[in-house]
């Protein structure tokens, strides 16, 4: 693991360069297109910029989370402090587990960008042709709740479920290409993903009831499947689980 000392640009370099690796051997054993466009990443982020600083916890843009960000064509950003997340705690698997995660998460953020966004594209045309009933009620509750500046239209809101689905997607990826390497303490960064409004163990549940390559298949069926169609699975699954329980 790297010395405990905030992260420098040439720290982000070198973290980046190995979640390449992880990312290309793991596609290869599991045959999951997990980054399609990992050589031309690979290309790209060879002149990359890498950045380290202390990023605020409020999440900004399409491709920034609580410890990365990502800025097309080419820049990553991760958060210098990460080799001290685990305090007041002493458990150095954490902060090295977490920071091969980011680095992942932002590399697969670089590969969905080389190839259109094509996912996201997809994914919002998909809410707007199939979930336009879920958009009224949604465009509803946000004027009966609280205007939002952002949200004008139910173009707008789907523009947000897709860049939630796609992000969600995303963590699943660096997951289980950290799982594969059985990288320690993996569980435990994978809880501190789960306070976002549309955690990503929405897709881990599917995954246990349906197995990997199912998930995958759902993700690459680019405009078939979004963040609605998970959580109705996701439903589902829960309902058919307590009917078991309760019979």
């Amino acid at each position: 693991m790297l010395r405990r000392k905030e992260l420098s640009p040439s720290d982000v370099r070198e973290l980046v360069f190995e979640a390449i690796l992880l990312v290309a051997e793991t596609k290869r054993e599991l045959d999951l297109p997990i980054c399609p466009n990992i050589d031309m990443t690979w290309q790209i982020l060879k002149d990359g910029n890498f950045k380290s600083t202390h990023l605020p916890n409020n999440r900004e843009g399409t491709y920034r989370m609580a410890f990365g960000a990502f800025e097309p064509p080419a820049t990553i950003i991760m958060d210098s402090r990460i080799p001290f997340c685990d305090r007041p705690l002493n458990i150095p698997d954490i902060p090295h587990t977490l920071l091969r995660y980011i680095a992942t998460h932002e590399v697969i953020h670089v590969d969905d960008h080389l190839g259109g966004d094509a996912l996201y594209t997809g994914t919002k045309k998909h809410i707007l042709h199939d979930h336009g009933d879920k958009l009224e009620k949604g465009m509803e509750f946000i004027a009966k709740e609280e205007p939002c500046d952002q949200i004008n239209d139910k173009s707008d809101l789907a523009s947000l479920w897709a860049m939630q689905y796609v992000d969600m997607v995303t963590h699943y990826r660096a997951y289980v290409t950290l799982r594969q390497r059985d990288f320690p303490r993996l569980d435990l960064v994978w809880s501190k993903m789960q306070d976002q409004l549309f955690p990503p163990r929405l897709l881990t549940e599917i995954e246990r009831e349906k197995g990997t390559r199912n998930v995958f298949e759902s993700i690459r069926d680019v405009g078939e499947y979004c963040l609605i169609d998970a959580l109705m699975e996701s439903s589902s699954i829960g309902d058919r689980a307590a009917c078991k329980y309760s019979v």
